[in-house]
């Protein structure tokens, strides 16, 4: 397995982790398989508490060498609100301090100095170890890290494959300078890459892995492990995708093949590109729904507490 450093921290990950995203409707074959991934040397695990799977993500890492990220919502991002999702979190999770804590998506609704101030905060409670964010653009990650006080944002989070690359080379060289490493998720475009309308990538990649005796899918996520600062978290359903992405370590795209995947150019565009302009707009909005019913869901649980007691 190979390894990168996190952000400008000692800490190393695997240029391949865990993805847990539409993942856990099956309990027993979701802990399977992460146990599975986890024990071919894999270490990092990322899940978040909007995909509702913590609970099962904790399950399966109870007595694993692992390295767990996960992140807190964006209409949370008030002080009191991340303080007390950390906390839930933690309690899903079986553990007393959450490798990396992100952001999941920026929300202009929340003054970015607040937020921040909590996620510090978890650090010094020892909740919390690194910080990062995810979805953030170039600006907002700036913003982010004039807000810092004591710590450093150690990631970014990004939608990021062969189908898909609007990072932006400012963005991208940004991260590499100031040590921010890039996480890749959906680094075989959420299973895009397989329908009709990408056939020509598909074709491409297919002819490419022939040459090595490779899948499309080793070769799509070769091409993405080859970037520099950068780990990808593709989402391991099976036995046979665990063993078909492993397949994608030991051996190089030769910089022709790397330059002909790079001459398609962008196919498909990030679901951040698309959502962003829409949340900054709609931001108050969809924040103040999203509490209430954050609220409500506390109150009920309450409300079961008491009865059981």
């Amino acid at each position: 397995m190979e390894f990168i450093k996190l952000g400008s921290t000692n800490e190393k990950i695997s240029k391949l982790g865990i993805g847990t995203w539409k993942l856990g409707s099956d309990k027993n074959s979701t802990i399977k398989i992460i146990k599975e991934t986890l024990n071919t040397g894999i270490n990092l695990v990322d899940t978040a508490q909007m995909y509702q799977n913590e609970e099962i993500v904790g399950e399966a890492i109870q007595d694993e060498d692992v390295f767990l990220a996960t992140k807190v919502s964006p209409h949370n991002f008030h002080e009191r609100d991340i303080l007390r999702s950390c906390s839930e979190s933690l309690h899903k999770l079986r553990i007393k301090t959450i490798d990396l804590y992100q952001l999941h998506w920026p929300n202009p609704s929340v003054k970015i100095s607040e937020t921040m101030r909590a996620m510090e905060k978890l650090v010094d409670e020892g909740k919390v170890r690194y910080i990062g964010v995810s979805n953030f653009s170039l600006s907002e990650l700036e913003e982010a890290i004039n807000s810092m006080k004591k710590y450093e944002i150690v990631s970014n989070q990004i939608e990021y494959s062969v189908l898909t690359r609007d990072i932006g080379d400012s963005l991208s060289e940004f991260c590499r300078k100031n040590k921010i490493t890039l996480i890749a998720y959906s680094p075989l475009g959420s299973g895009k890459l397989f329908d009709e309308k990408y056939k020509e990538m598909f074709v491409l990649l297919k002819d490419i892995g022939n040459k090595y005796d490779k899948t499309p899918t080793q070769v799509a996520l070769n091409w993405l492990l080859q970037k520099e600062n950068l780990c990808a978290i593709p989402k391991f359903s099976s036995r046979e995708h665990l063993l078909e992405n492993l397949g994608s370590f030991n051996w190089k795209l030769k910089p022709n093949d790397i330059k002909k995947i790079d001459d398609f150019g962008q196919l498909k565009k990030p679901l951040s590109s698309m959502l962003n302009p829409v949340t900054k707009r709609m931001a108050p909005l969809w924040s103040n729904i999203m509490t209430r019913k954050e609220k409500k869901r506390i109150n009920n649980n309450s409300e079961e507490k008491k009865e059981n007691d």
